[in-house]
């Protein structure tokens, strides 16, 4: 069984690389990604806060990791998928948002550091992003829905946020513990 499962994805990573090749790379779609993404990191590089640069740097990193792993779980159960790829070995980088989400989560931390403001801050930009950026992307083929909608992904683009703070706010308080 597990031959025949090996087989079965070397063809599927086979046909991806090649409709990824011959398709996709630099096509409207590909060149989107690019674009949105290195957009946002210019706005990231522009708002950091240059007295906490290594801490939001941090933060961008964990939140990195936080939307390649939920983006990694969708794909996988087939919530949704993303049409155009930017490279083809990882979904991580596959996403029309691999560094939107995590500039937007980075940027909220930044500014909203208490738990409250960090709060609302956190539902504002979920239902932004998922009510009004998700549809976009949607719209523009950027992003479908298989077996997904706006509001799980308000749910979860919350559950991210604070997951997000938690782990930071834990390593922050861990690291200032052992640091004396």
């Amino acid at each position: 069984m597990y031959t025949q499962i090996d087989k079965m994805g070397s063809r599927f990573n086979s046909l991806q690389r090649e409709i990824w090749l011959h398709q996709d790379l630099f096509s409207p779609g590909w060149w989107s990604i690019v674009i949105i993404n290195v957009l946002f990191l210019i706005l990231f590089i522009l708002l950091i806060d240059r007295y906490r640069m290594l801490l939001i740097s941090f933060v961008f990193m964990v939140n990195f990791v936080i939307v390649g792993l939920a983006n990694e779980f969708g794909s996988n159960f087939d919530f949704w998928s993303y049409p155009h790829q930017f490279v083809v070995f990882t979904h991580r980088f596959n996403a029309v948002d691999f560094a939107v989400v995590p500039v937007i989560m980075s940027l909220i931390y930044q500014f909203f550091s208490r738990w409250k403001a960090y709060f609302f801050a956190t539902i504002v930009m979920s239902a932004i992003m998922s009510f009004i950026g998700v549809p976009i992307f949607v719209y523009f083929g950027m992003y479908k829905l298989e077996n997904w909608n706006y509001v799980y992904s308000f749910l979860v683009t919350v559950l991210m946020l604070i997951i997000s703070k938690l782990i930071i706010d834990f390593i922050g308080k861990n690291a200032k513990r052992y640091s004396h």
